[in-house]
Order: structure tokens, then C-alpha cells, then sequence
């Protein structure tokens, strides 16, 4: 565990960051690696499968990523403040209510997959595999947050670098997994896009439980089998009233990406399998800027904790320098050398084509996350939830599917009408995020961590 309001503080921002960086870089590897497998081992419409049902993915994990953020929010501001029994309460009952909303979930996506993927236009000759991908992943919903709760407790903490371990292991145990499963590897009938969906939910499910040998050993605080498990409905409120509203800005997102997909559904298998190849690129940059934004929403929550806010600024020009320079490499080599990363991906010069036309246009919009995460990062850090869901409304819903809207159906752009709605998207977001980080509102209605819980006040 690491107190960030201690030292210097870009020291502070690398050390604690550079885990999250390089676990989510290894994160998106993989994903990389695993259409990898499916495009080459399966072929472009297996591939296609897989990008059509990952914004649908997100609409629905959506539901809890809001509380799984709001853990953190308030483990760092009860840890910045040493207030460890109010702590150890928030620490029970956040895992409780991602344990109920996971099994929920879990239960209706499996339950309507079909009709969600005929409502966005997928095409017959991919339901059926995204479908079967769609059904396994979510059976193991379970083992995603718990891991990722996990990781949002001991990163609340200051301890960043445990759960990169972990994940680790998950992603290097999905590499080995993904094409046994997919191919059989000669020693039984191979699963194709299900092997890669099982891949991903066994290595989950492995770094889930290692995940628990280890806070068991750790500390009595976190070990599960020690724990009260007595609802205490002061913090969940709590905990809704902080993480409700990122639900509602990532459902927001969601909704925003499930728009977009059923739009790029119209064009055919080869530019949604560009566009997915597309995404699996760009998470190389956009994961930097939102594991700095995950950072800054640590250390802004443990600096507000202590009663040392004239420190934020400070924090937020580090990470939005730092950002930016990750950024730049990567809008470099997308620019620069598009048909030889397409090339890892498949051979077929169809989706080369679709994909290189996407981060022509799409690229810019790097240096624009990169600036929004960490703004955002300050502003969710103080628990001031609610303008970021607004700003998620304006730029996603009403500027990048109008948009994309007029763009498709009055221009003969095609395609790249959906793109440049996006890039344009992207800075609304950025500008938006930035006057309201100017404005200085969010620290106005900052109050000290006071939450009314069964035993009283704690704060």
C-alpha cells in the first residue's frame, strides 16, 4: 500500500501509473493476439463476428463498470483520510454489490443475446458465431469484475503493481489457451470462435482466484472469509451516488459505440472487420490515457482525503503531458505503417483498405483522449459524477450519432462519414471536459468523506 500524497509527485504518477499502463497495454495485446487467432485460424468473418458483438460487450458490462469505479473513488478517499474501519465496510460492501449486479447481468444478456444482435443489424452469415462468443463471455462476467474489483481496491490503496502481476499471468495463460482451444492443437475437435471466448473466460477465472489466495494472506481486511457481510445501506447509497452516474456516461459510451456498429453493420463483413481491427489497434492508445485517468482519479481521491488539493493542477499537467507523448507514437505508427500492422491481423487487402482509410481519419482523435481522460480523471476523483454523464450525452449521443446519422444517410461519404463523426466527437468531448475543469465547480461541491453507514457517521 502507498500513500500518494506523500513525495514528489510526478514520481508518485509514473510509479503508481506505469503498472496500470503496461497491464492494460498487455491487456489489449491480447485482444490483439486473440484476433489474431480468430482471423487467421477461423477466417475475416469469425473475425468480424468478434468486432460486432464488442460494443454490445461494453453497453452491458457498462452497468457495473460505475460501481467498480466508484470502489475506487471511495478506498481512496477513506484510505487518504486513515480512516480504515469505514474502509474495510466500503471494501465489503462494494464486492457484495458487484457479486449481485454480476450474476443479474450474467442472467439476461445470455438470456436475450439473440434479439440484441438481430436489433443491431448483424448480418446471418456472422449472428451465429457472435452469438456463441456473446453467451461464453458473459457466463464468466463474474470473474471480469471480481478481478477488476479487486484491482480497483489495492489501486485505491496505492498498490498498482499486485494486480499487474496478476494480470500477467490471466493474459499470458489466455495467449497459451486461445489457439489450443480454437484449433484443438491435434489433441481433440477443435472449438473455433468458442475456444477463444473460453480462453478468455478460464484465464479470468484463474487470475480471480489467485487474486483472493492472495488478499487472504495479505491482509485480515481483505481476506473474504473473515468478512461481515452485513449490507450497510449508508455506503451503498454512497457508493450508487458516486458510481451511478459513471454507469450512466459509460452506458452513455456504449450506446454511442452499439449506434456506430449497427451503422458500420450496413457497409458488410469487411469494413466491420476493419473497423474492429481498427479498435484493436487504437486500444494501444487510448488505454495509456485512461489507465492515467484511472491514476489521476487515485491520487486526486487520496490528495482531497488529506486535505491537500492545491497539489491536483500540479498532478493533472504530469499525466496530460505524459499522455500526450504516449499518444504520439502511436498516431505515428498507425500513419505511417498501416498495411504492416493490418498485415498481423489478416491477409486479406479488402480490410487492409477498410482499416487504413479508418485511422486516417480516426488517428487524430489520440491526442484528444488523451487530454479527456485526464481531465475527467480530476473531476470523478473528487466524486463529482454527475457533469461528466452530461458531457457523455452531448458529445456521444447527440454529437457523434447526429452526426453520424447525417454524415451516412445525406453525403456520399459511406464509411467515412462514421469516422470523421468520431474525430469530431472526440474534441467536442475534450473541450467540453476541459471548461468544466476550469470552471472549478467540481471542487466546490467536494465534501469530506461523510457517509452516514449503519454504525453511525464515518468520515
Amino acid at each position: 500500500m502507498k500513500n500518494l500524497t506523500e513525495g514528489n509527485l510526478l514520481k508518485n504518477l509514473v510509479i503508481y501509473s506505469y503498472p496500470i499502463i503496461i497491464g492494460d497495454l498487455l491487456q489489449a495485446t491480447f485482444n490483439s493476439i486473440d484476433a489474431v487467432w480468430v482471423g487467421r485460424l477461423i477466417g475475416a468473418n469469425a473475425l468480424a463476428a468478434i468486432s460486432a458483438v464488442g460494443p454490445l460487450m461494453f453497453l452491458i458490462i457498462a452497468l457495473i463498470i460505475g460501481i467498480a469505479i466508484a470502489t475506487v473513488i471511495l478506498v481512496g478517499q477513506s484510505y487518504g483520510s486513515k480512516d480504515l474501519e469505514l474502509l474495510k465496510k466500503i471494501i465489503v460492501n462494494s464486492y457484495m454489490v458487484i457479486f449481485v449486479m454480476c450474476l443479474i447481468i450474467s442472467a439476461l444478456a445470455v438470456a436475450f443475446s439473440g434479439g440484441l444482435l438481430g436489433l443491431l443489424h448483424t448480418p446471418d452469415s456472422i449472428k451465429s458465431d457472435a452469438k456463441t462468443f456473446l453467451v461464453i463471455i458473459f457466463s464468466g462476467l463474474i470473474f471480469m469484475f471480481s478481478f477488476n474489483w479487486f484491482s480497483g481496491v489495492l489501486r485505491g490503496m496505492g498498490d498498482s503493481r499486485t494486480p499487474f502481476v496478476l494480470q500477467i499471468i490471466s493474459v499470458g495463460l489466455n495467449i497459451i489457451l486461445a489457439p489450443v482451444l480454437i484449433t484443438g492443437a491435434g489433441l481433440f475437435h477443435g472449438l473455433g470462435i468458442a475456444g477463444s471466448a473460453l480462453a478468455t473466460v478460464i484465464s479470468q477465472a484463474s487470475a480471480t482466484v489467485a487474486a483472493f489466495i492472495y488478499m487472504a494472506r495479505k491482509d485480515n481486511m481483505l481476506n473474504v472469509l473473515k468478512w461481515n457481510f452485513k449490507p450497510d445501506f449508508g455506503i451503498i447509497k454512497r457508493m450508487f451516488t458516486v458510481g451511478a452516474p459513471v454507469s450512466v456516461q459509460m452506458l452513455i459510451n456504449a450506446l454511442s459505440s452499439v449506434i456506430i456498429i449497427s451503422f458500420v453493420n450496413l457497409f458488410g463483413p469487411n469494413i466491420i472487420a476493419g473497423f474492429g481491427l481498427g479498435m484493436r489497434v487504437d486500444q494501444y492508445s487510448y488505454m495509456p490515457a485512461m489507465s492515467l485517468g484511472e491514476a489521476v482519479s487515485a491520487m486526486v481521491a487520496q490528495h482531497l482525503g488529506a486535505g491537500k488539493k492545491e497539489k491536483i493542477p500540479e498532478i493533472l499537467r504530469n499525466a496530460v503531458l505524459f499522455s500526450i507523448s504516449i499518444s504520439l507514437i502511436f498516431y505515428i505508427s498507425v500513419n505511417f505503417l498501416p498495411g504492416k500492422i493490418a498485415s498481423i491481423f489478416t491477409t486479406d487487402t479488402r480490410v487492409w483498405d477498410a482499416v487504413k482509410w479508418y485511422w486516417r481519419i480516426d488517428s487524430p482523435t489520440y491526442f484528444a483522449f488523451a487530454m479527456l481522460f485526464a481531465f475527467q480523471g480530476v473531476i470523478r476523483g473528487s466524486g463529482d459524477t454527475i457533469p461528466l454523464t452530461i458531457i457523455a450525452f452531448i458529445t456521444l449521443i447527440i454529437f457523434r450519432a447526429g452526426t453520424t446519422y447525417l454524415l451516412v444517410h445525406f453525403t456520399g461519404l459511406h464509411q467515412l462519414g462514421i469516422w470523421l463523426a468520431m474525430a469530431i466527437s472526440a474534441y467536442v468531448g475534450a473541450l467540453l471536459s476541459y471548461i468544466y475543469y476550469r470552471s472549478g465547480k467540481w471542487i466546490e461541491r467536494y465534501k469530506p468523506h461523510i457517509i452516514e453507514t449503519a454504525d453511525g457517521i464515518n468520515g
